[in-house]
């Protein structure tokens, strides 16, 4: 089993139609579909002001958004977003 990794913040201007605020991040804990979180946040670094983020992944082959919510500020939202990633990451031992 390989170490969790972040890949780091990208912006990324194909996920919302309009915008070029749109940041992504990708937690990867393990080699399988189901081993990654992809992280969204809309804002820009270093802003203060409501900021989304939400986090997203793969449980039983489908798509499931684990968290979403807003942030007081860019930085704040990326937090959240890891955390909460971190949070879907950890699974009962089946």
């Amino acid at each position: 089993m390989q170490a969790p990794r972040l890949l780091g913040w990208e912006r990324d201007d194909t996920v919302a139609d309009d915008t070029h605020s749109t940041w992504t991040n990708l937690l990867v804990v393990g080699d399988g579909e189901e081993d990654t979180y992809d992280m969204l946040v809309i804002g820009e670094p270093g802003r203060t002001g409501p900021t989304h983020y939400s986090v997203t992944g793969t449980r039983n082959r489908t798509g499931v958004t684990f968290a979403e919510g807003r942030a007081s500020s860019w930085d704040e939202a990326c937090r959240l977003a890891l955390i909460e990633a971190r949070r879907a990451s950890i699974r009962p031992v089946e």
